[in-house]
């Protein structure tokens, strides 16, 4: 590590900020007992859903006068401080829900009071381009705020919108191609995304197709994407996280639908179970393409996927409620269909979570959740065992988040513990069976304050702890933000983020080949040396119109002890481990229209990732002790143009994506390994083991990326159900993509060519 990454680090990250904020938390002056609180949740009349981003007010009855305002934050929870005795009428307003309105007496000495609102969906049409488009504009810094209505301006190969191709149109975010289902966030590799589902850690939820995931549109409430920035609550990440909840069942009407394509086929189910107080939702998915591509390619897809998903609500009436969660998911595949090699992986997820705000009890929202998440991937060859890797990894764990108030400041603050195991059995062509198997126990706690000033500037200090039992050393990860408001406005901030993000558990792919999508879990081997980011990111967002708006952040990463395969020469994987240290810097930019039903969304990403690592051998083959290189998911310019019309029940749908091209390791030849082992071997007998030969790491690059896939849909009601055809194209202009490139045979391997497709939809209405 250099000297400029310590004094910079140490002069961004200094502790003292800290002090400073127990400072605040005790003043008599901010944190004094103030008059009388309103709080409860805004909830979804049909579901029971807790509604995000509700707008709430309260008003004097006599004058009409604005006493206070405010929205509720992600879980559906509000609160309105500081009120005095009197007669109000407390209003809630919320886009596709009827409004909500209601005159209420503040007694003195009453105490706090907790109002629970529930919200009647509206009959009446709604324009979703406008609803998305303020969903995604009230963000922290780093992140994205998605609902199912942006899904559908991705145009997708199946009858469902999925949140993995809107998520891949976003500046940032660079994806392995059509296939494989790994995704890289800001410069970070696949295994430093934290992706989770209700609370509960999915490892890998995006299919072997990459136009797939376990999150169509039907199952979704809402996401929480943070490319970067994201505060003290999200630990054990240092690139990325999503945070998907998923939506309640209807507690009073059964809805069902049911879909195929030549990709996909699904199926989902909403019904009340005991009608307004529990519900079950479950969705079905299944691929295709194996069975398809025959008739209507010229090459067959041997790639297969399922995956199962139940949801089990209950309400209790009093603002607080529970639910059950189960995940099944397979993937298997071969990426090079003319070899027998194949890649295999499964998730399987449970636990529940329980959520909703106590009447008497100082802490205004909790949150219980408990589970299990089993993830095991494996590689391997269909006609040989040799080159058989398998990795698995399981944890169970219990985390609870309380939010309460000290006068106007807002506190998050939480713990967690976790028990985990791991578990790899590797296999090479040249190397012996290399096996382990770990356990791991883990605690944690983290603070956050939301500290509202003027209301225009937002400043939000927090900090994480994990103990990890005396098996490797503590963890502390301060994180900032800070935002301006220069009018007051959410849409319009300068925003700073700042913090320490650290990782424990690492996962290691051999991307010298240029593809692979088989990961080892395993810890480091030094525990002291966790894989760290140091990260400062700067946004702006400014509505330069009603209908035309603009956002742009930069981004600077100071990485260090990133786990990476030990190099050699030859094409081999191994679970030995080098370190990595070096930097990211990027900026994504974006720019959105939306004017009544036409929308033109850009997003622009530049990104370099340097990698800097020091290794034994390396004075012996290269003549330096210190390699620096880019790995093998710098995409260094990425540019996404989303456009689309909605007309009655006619959608059109286009997306264009172009990016250069992904590093490799060029070959330098080939040679054969004569092992000495055991006696001398016949040299004119043996011929020994076939090698390749590897120049200096990821010198090479493969060509750039270009693809336009377009879609056409049309819903037609019927008497009882609604039938939704939709046609389109994947790869329109036919670009031949190269998805890798196999060094040990000398070839690429292309991605999906032009793919014409049509899928159907029918279900309730």
């Amino acid at each position: 590590m250099n000297n400029s990454y310590l004094k910079i680090s140490s002069s961004l990250f200094s502790y003292h900020w800290v002090v400073i904020l127990l400072i605040i938390l005790t003043s008599p002056t901010i944190a004094q007992a103030q008059s009388i609180q309103i709080r409860g949740l805004i909830t979804d009349q049909n579901s029971g859903q807790n509604l995000a981003q509700a707008a709430v007010t309260l008003q004097d009855e006599t004058t009409a006068e604005l006493i206070r305002g405010t929205s509720s934050d992600n879980n559906g929870f509000y609160l309105l401080n500081r009120i005095q005795p009197g007669s109000y009428i407390l209003t809630a307003r919320f886009v596709g829900f009827e409004t909500w309105q209601e005159t209420i007496q503040i007694e003195p000495n009453s105490g706090n009071q907790v109002i629970h609102i529930s919200l009647k969906p509206s009959s009446e049409e709604l324009e979703t381009v406008i609803v998305s488009a303020d969903k995604l504009r009230d963000a922290s810094p780093g992140q994205v705020k998605i609902i199912p209505e942006n899904l559908r301006r991705s145009p997708t190969p199946g009858a469902s919108a999925d949140l993995v191709s809107y998520i891949q149109s976003l500046p940032g975010v660079v994806a392995t191609g059509d296939r494989g289902g790994q995704l890289f966030v800001r410069g970070g590799t696949s295994s430093e995304n934290l992706i989770l589902m209700d609370g509960l850690q999915v490892v890998q939820p995006f299919h072997i197709v990459g136009f797939f995931s376990i999150f169509p549109e039907d199952v979704l409430s809402s996401v929480d994407f943070f490319a970067g920035g994201f505060g003290a609550r999200y630990s054990g990440s240092t690139s990325s996280v999503m945070d998907v909840k998923l939506k309640n069942a209807s507690l009073y009407d059964r809805n069902w639908s049911a879909s195929v394509s030549p990709f996909i086929s699904d199926f989902f189910i909403e019904t009340p179970i005991t009608k307004g107080r529990s519900s079950l939702m479950a969705s079905f998915r299944g691929s295709l393409i194996e069975e398809t591509s025959p008739h209507f390619l010229d090459t067959p897809q041997p790639l297969k996927f399922n995956s199962q998903l139940i949801k089990y609500s209950v309400l209790s009436g009093s603002g607080f409620g529970c639910s059950t969660q189960f995940l099944r998911t397979y993937d298997r595949g071969q990426l090079d269909f003319d070899l027998g090699d194949y890649f295999k992986w499964q998730n399987i997820v449970g636990g529940g979570r329980c959520a909703g705000v106590q009447e008497d009890s100082d802490v205004a929202f909790m949150d219980i959740n408990f589970g299990i998440t089993y993830f095991t991937n494996e590689t391997g060859n269909n006609d040989t065992d040799i080159g058989l890797r398998t990795s698995n990894t399981f944890k169970s764990h219990v985390n609870f988040n309380l939010t309460t108030y000290i006068g106007d400041i807002r506190l998050d603050y939480g713990g967690n513990t976790s028990y985990r195991t791991i578990k790899y059995n590797i296999g090479d062509l040249f190397v012996s069976i290399q096996e382990k198997e770990e356990v791991f126990i883990d605690a944690g706690a983290y603070i956050t304050a939301h500290i509202n000033l003027w209301d225009r500037i937002l400043i939000d200090p927090g900090l994480a702890y994990t103990s990890y039992l005396d098996q490797f050393d503590n963890s502390w990860e301060p994180r900032l933000q800070v935002a301006w408001l220069p009018r007051g406005r959410k849409d319009e901030k300068l925003s700073i983020a700042a913090g320490v993000y650290r990782q424990g558990l690492v996962g290691v792919t051999d991307y010298r080949d240029a593809g692979s999508a088989f990961t080892a879990w395993m810890f480091p081997p030094e525990p002291d040396r966790y894989m760290e980011s140091r990260q400062v990111l700067l946004g702006w967002r400014q509505p330069i119109t009603s209908w035309l708006y603009l956002s742009a952040e930069g981004y600077y990463k100071w990485i260090k002890d990133v786990p990476v395969s030990t190099w050699t020469t030859i094409a081999q994987f191994s679970t030995d481990l080098s370190y990595a240290d070096g930097e990211i810097e990027g900026v994504d930019v974006k720019l959105e229209l939306d004017y009544k039903q036409f929308y033109l969304h850009g997003g622009y990403g530049y990104s370099k990732t340097t990698y800097r690592t020091s290794q034994e051998l390396f004075n012996n083959w290269f003549g330096e002790d210190v390699q620096s290189y880019h790995p093998a998911h710098d995409r260094r310019h990425q540019l996404t143009l989303q456009s689309g019309f909605d007309w009655k029940n006619f959608s059109i749908n286009v997306s264009w994506m172009v990016g250069t091209g992904l590093p490799f390791t060029r070959p330098m030849g080939f040679d054969s390994y004569i092992s000495f082992e055991g006696r001398p071997p016949d040299v004119n007998e043996d011929y020994g083991t076939p090698r390749v030969l590897l120049e200096k790491p990821f010198r090479g690059r493969m060509p750039d990326y270009h693809r336009l896939d377009m879609s056409i849909s049309n819903r037609i009601p019927l008497d009882k159900i609604t039938l939704t055809i939709q046609g389109g194209a994947i790869n329109a202009y036919d670009w031949q993509n190269l998805f890798y490139y196999d060094v040990y045979n000398q070839r690429g391997i292309s991605q999906l060519p032009l793919i014409p497709y049509a899928s159907l939809k029918i279900g309730s209405k």
